[in-house]
């Protein structure tokens, strides 16, 4: 777990975001989507560290893949809330399938690069 910056907001291990208050905690995939949450439930959403807030920021922006539940970290492809990981994001993909877990587009442009980019790394191997 990693302190992001913001008030009571920790990065996970797999890259999604907490937000910690007493016993409870809210949990999302993005910083946005979890800020939204936070705000919803009347909590407050402060930076304590603004530059430590805009590497979060930065980070979070780098880590949408156009997948649900996918995210990069490392030379891995990960599924969120599992154990799969690939080098190789068809391969992860059969592997989600395999498993009978939802494999999604979320945002097309971005989904086609990263399938683009990640198919050619394997080609030039």
């Amino acid at each position: 777990m990693k302190f992001s910056g913001f008030m009571n907001v920790y990065q996970l291990d797999d890259m999604s975001w907490e937000y910690q208050f007493g016993d409870k905690s809210l949990k999302a995939p993005t910083l946005k989507e979890l800020e939204v949450l936070v705000s919803l439930y009347g909590l407050k959403w402060n930076v304590l560290d603004k530059d430590l807030a805009k590497k979060s920021l930065d980070a979070d922006k780098n880590n949408v893949t156009g997948f649900l539940n996918v995210y990069k970290k490392g030379d891995f492809w990960h599924y969120r809330g599992s154990n799969l990981k690939s080098p190789s994001l068809e391969v992860l993909r059969k592997k989600v399938l395999s498993e009978n877990l939802e494999w999604k587009e979320t945002d097309k442009e971005l989904a086609y690069k990263n399938m683009k980019l990640d198919s050619r790394k394997f080609k030039s191997a």
